[in-house]
């Protein structure tokens, strides 16, 4: 039996979709709904596969029914924050439907439980310690790669023996796109804890995507971190009717404060109810962007078939109906700007008021329009 030109053309195709994966030529971001810890899925536009943290000890069924949805059939690299069962309780099971291919980044070292000694067993010979500034490289032959630099781990130099404050801090890089997920990491110094967050924030600098430390606990998510970092995104993993008080309202009021717009996973304790101008309680939540030089934004999607876009931060700010390009912008990227009317800002304070706002698909207002409100609001206000 003989194959047919069309036959031929059909395996090609097929191979070229396995070894795509799961990719759809965009960075996708998923931060899972795991109930009261952490689990995020980043899949590269050419479909390498990266878990950041998987899920709740005795409640694995939550991250497995989701990596079953996305039709994964690998986990290229395993990025494990920190040893507290809600971040590394699922590793066995995982592991067991979903092969780790390439290494298990944490932070080296030991820790005194059982969930730990089965992440260790479960890693095998992958297990590999993170080191400060060392970077991953993800699509490495593409012209806009996927970076991954672990920025701190085991409290940037400052002693502790907290568990949280030791957390492997990641930064994701894509095109202008940045975004942090870094686990328990701890800006507040309490008992055994230190303010690691004022130190890194300044490295890290302005965040699209900011999954918001300790699940948005009192002792995370300090002013110096905001300051520094100025997210237009962040992404509250936290379980319903949790004993920790998470999200607490403390930590939500500093990000309203730098006018991020967050997303939580579920409720929560109960401890702090959604303010409506900025929170939303959204279940699974799928991040998405396309590197674009020129008018590159990301998508939040999540329940209910809703989403929200933003534009990214690493994009040069523009005098919006300016006749001219500016800062020696090309005449076309110009032209190719104003044709998807995105709203821009005449400088980085209003651009800092002007960014977290929802730009919602098939709404779009002119940008002029757009910043006259804001100064409006804030007469109002």
């Amino acid at each position: 039996m003989t194959l047919g030109r069309t036959g031929i053309l059909l395996i090609v195709l097929l191979k070229a979709t396995l070894a795509f994966g799961q990719g759809n030529g965009k960075l996708q971001l998923h931060f899972v709904d795991v109930g009261q810890g952490d689990g995020a899925v980043l899949i590269s536009p050419r479909g390498e596969v990266v878990l950041f943290d998987h899920g709740v000890l005795n409640g694995c069924g939550l991250v497995l029914s989701y990596l079953e949805r996305l039709a994964l059939t690998r986990i290229d690299y395993l990025i494990s924050s920190h040893y507290h069962a809600d971040h590394i309780g699922c590793t066995e099971e995982v592991l067991r439907q979903f092969p780790l291919v390439k290494e298990a980044f944490d932070r080296g070292g030991a820790y005194s439980s059982a969930t730990f000694n089965r992440y260790v067993a479960a890693v095998d010979s992958h297990r590999t310690t993170a080191t400060a500034n060392g970077t991953l490289t993800l699509d490495a032959t593409s012209a806009d790669p996927v970076q991954i630099t672990f920025v701190a781990l085991n409290g940037d130099g400052l002693t502790t023996q907290d568990e949280n404050s030791l957390s492997l801090a990641s930064v994701v890089r894509y095109g202008q796109f940045t975004a942090e997920i870094s686990g328990d990491l701890t800006g507040t110094v309490v008992g055994a804890a230190v303010d690691v967050e004022t130190q890194v924030g300044p490295r890290v600098g302005p965040l699209d995507v900011y999954k918001v430390h300790h699940h948005c606990s009192k002792y995370s998510t300090n002013d110096n971190w905001l300051l520094a970092t100025t997210p237009t995104v962040a992404i509250v993993s936290a379980g319903n009717g949790n004993s920790y008080g998470h999200p607490a309202p403390d930590c939500l009021t500093r990000l309203h404060t730098a006018n991020a717009k967050t997303y939580w996973t579920e409720f929560g304790s109960g401890a702090a109810e959604p303010d409506p101008a900025f929170d939303m309680v959204a279940g699974d939540i799928l991040i998405e962007t396309l590197a674009d030089p020129v008018v590159q934004t990301f998508t939040v999607s999540y329940t209910g078939g809703l989403s929200d876009t933003y534009r990214v931060r690493g994009q040069i700010p523009v005098v919006p109906g300016a006749d001219g390009p500016a800062h020696d912008e090309p005449r076309e990227q110009v032209e190719r700007r104003r044709a998807v009317q995105l709203p821009a800002a005449a400088d980085d304070e209003l651009g800092r008021v002007a960014h977290p706002a929802l730009i919602r698909t098939g709404r779009l207002k002119s940008a002029i329009q757009w910043i006259a409100n804001v100064w409006a609001h804030r007469r109002l206000a």
